[in-house]
């Protein structure tokens, strides 16, 4: 998201627009790819999940029912 954000030449409002802040899954981050590396890395920290909801989204309280739904089907 960030390079189409600059390709196009959008403002941080058009990248909003355009759903920057989606909820996990849903965006351009390959996280099974990511949490491979890590564990190939023997990561054993925390992993912190931070999500901006935005009109539209729905309420941060069903955004993080779905984020959480989502990381526990990575195994996370």
């Amino acid at each position: 998201m960030a390079t189409r954000s600059r390709q196009k030449g959008w403002t941080g409002v058009q990248s909003v627009e355009h759903g920057v802040f989606c909820e996990l899954g849903q965006g351009d981050v390959d996280f099974t790819a990511v949490l491979a590396k890590l564990r190939d890395l023997n990561f054993a920290g925390w992993i912190v999940v931070e999500q901006n909801v935005l009109p539209g989204m729905g309420s941060p309280k069903a955004s993080t029912g779905r984020n959480r739904e989502y990381l526990k089907s990575l195994g996370i």
